[in-house]
């Protein structure tokens, strides 16, 4: 290979792999050769273009190439987290919700030499559905395949953290593992190349599933691969079925309607329930304006804010013809007086971090005229708003309890990180729970977001949500160790946990931050508010904080 060229013939059986198995070019070019050339010496082949004309026709030669074009990196309960979420809330939510008899079915979908399927088939079985279950495992490799069907491991299979699990069912021989047949009767192996339209389907078996593992295995397709499995893979699940994907795996939410589930360790996927059962989809009440504390705001005068400021964080939703739209202010704050908490206006809704009020997903678009300025401390700010049309469609959607579609007209599914960020405001300032499910879809989509992270814990700590608020501020921490709003969050999160010691720790970095800035400098994603103001906002928390511990 020069200069990051392949030789004549090795592209284009790339091009072939890509054509039948949908996988994109390899980014090491250096490796992918190398790879080839192994498998061509396998075949006692030393010609590429006879090479090529074999692998057009003979199936095993491709299975044989693609082992090498892909990392057949497994162990047994490998990222354990999966399995952990599978036990302690997949399995329950599925068993109240279809009963003690209900079959479930699950499906490894790139299931290499078998240690994934034989994982679940064993936590199936000792959370007692071994007798209401079954597993299907499938693989491109031929090869694979028949080393699952031997079931026959090494220590390397149980490396990971969790792999004790397993080892009740294995039996050691001389330095291998067997696997007994009470787990592998539970598993049918059979080939399948994800890339072809050929499921889901009842002959296959691969519909109507409960638990699908499909993971590190969309890294290696083209994006049409990708959307086309996606949308299969959408297809193959019951209503109420759960996909988990690698963590290195592209986000799927461009690609079909699936729920995004956030948790701590990151996201898997959950196709909508159907009808009345469809819980995120039922119209509910909007909820009542809270402080960050969670207590509720005390209604002001319209335009009225603590401390007389004029205006400022007040954020009025664009209103259709005929309705004066908008909301009267409120006051924001912890008990007993205290600044607004960053990122909340004053009526409760969410902020700009740009500093500007947020009415819809985009900025407006047209001439000067068609953009308004607030007065505030901070200067001259710029309202985006939603069109008419398009405010209308949303608060439709929001009636109709959809909230995807909501989002979707919002803009909260935008491609361009800010456009999702101020669509998720926009419908903070319409229906605080359909931001949050627009804010976690826009986060799989833009997962190192830290301000998404950031405005997911506020609309949670709205809820009263706390553990949760906590586990998005510490996520968007995570991403921007610097962010000073988020250490001020999280200390007002903490405080409601009664962590008083924790809390000020939180809220001695908030201010710590702060004070590296200079005293007028807007602080990015604290609405318009001054870094001198914050810190004495933070300084003034942790001092009440330790008065009261002492």
């Amino acid at each position: 290979m020069i200069g990051g060229v392949l030789p004549s013939g090795f592209k284009e059986v790339l091009a072939l792999v890509e054509e039948r198995a949908g996988l994109a070019a390899p980014s090491c070019l250096a490796a992918a050769l190398e790879g080839i050339q192994r498998a061509m010496a396998r075949a006692n082949q030393d010609d590429v273009e006879v090479y090529l004309r074999e692998l057009s026709f003979d199936n095993a030669l491709l299975d044989d190439l693609l082992t090498e074009l892909t990392i057949g990196e497994t162990y047994f309960f490998r990222t354990h987290e999966h399995f952990d979420h599978l036990r302690r809330v997949v399995l329950p939510e599925l068993r109240e919700r279809q009963g003690p008899d209900h079959l479930l079915r699950a499906w490894s979908a790139a299931c290499s030499s078998g240690e994934e399927p034989y994982s679940i088939a064993a936590l199936l079985m000792a959370e007692g559905w071994e007798d209401h279950m079954t597993v299907r495992a499938t693989d491109v490799s031929r090869t694979a395949l028949q080393r699952a069907q031997k079931a026959r491991y090494t220590d390397w299979s149980l490396r990971g953290p969790s792999a004790d699990r397993m080892r009740p069912h294995l039996k050691q021989e001389g330095r291998h593992y067997l696997l007994s047949q009470d787990v592998k009767r539970h598993v049918q192996l059979s080939y399948l190349n994800l890339a072809l339209e050929t499921w889901p389907s009842a002959e296959s078996g691969l519909w109507q599933l409960d638990v699908v593992f499909c993971r590190n295995v969309l890294i290696y397709f083209n994006r049409a691969t990708i959307e086309g499995v996606a949308r299969r893979l959408h297809a193959s699940l019951n209503d109420g079925g759960y996909l988990f994907t690698g963590p290195s795996d592209p986000p799927l939410g461009d690609y079909a309607p699936f729920e995004p589930v956030l948790t701590e360790w990151g996201v898997l996927y959950r196709k909508p329930l159907a009808g009345s059962d469809a819980g995120h989809f039922v119209p509910l009440q909007p909820l009542a304006p809270l402080r960050a504390d969670g207590t509720p705001f005390t209604v002001g005068a319209p335009g009225a804010t603590p401390g007389g400021r004029p205006g400022a964080g007040s954020f009025p939703v664009a209103a259709a013809p005929g309705s004066s739209g908008g909301a009267p202010a409120s006051g924001l704050g912890p008990p007993g007086g205290g600044a607004p908490t960053p990122g909340l206006g004053t009526s409760g809704r969410v902020a700009s971090s740009s500093g500007g009020a947020l009415s819809g997903g985009a900025p407006a678009s047209g001439p000067p005229a068609a953009r308004t300025a607030d007065a505030s401390t901070s200067g001259p700010r710029t309202r985006f708003t939603l069109s008419v049309e398009a405010l209308e469609a949303v608060r439709a959607a929001l009636a109709r309890g959809d909230w995807r579609e909501a989002a979707r007209r919002a803009g909260a599914q935008s491609a361009d990180p800010e456009g999702a960020l101020a669509a998720v405001r926009a419908l903070a300032n319409l229906d605080p729970r359909a931001a949050l499910f627009a804010c976690e879809e826009a986060s799989v989509r833009h997962p190192l977001v830290a301000g998404l992270r950031y405005l997911e814990a506020l609309l949670l700590l709205g809820q009263a949500r706390v553990s949760d608020a906590e586990k998005s501020a510490r996520q968007a921490l995570y991403l921007e160790p610097g962010l000073e709003v988020g250490h001020l969050l999280l200390g007002h999160v903490l405080r409601r946990q009664d962590q008083a010691a924790a809390a000020a720790r939180a809220y001695r970095e908030a201010e710590g931050l702060c004070r590296k800035l200079s005293p007028e400098a807007l602080v990015p994603l604290a609405e318009g508010e001054r870094a001198g103001a914050l810190a004495d906002v933070a300084r003034a928390e942790w001092r009440r904080l330790e008065r009261t511990e002492v």
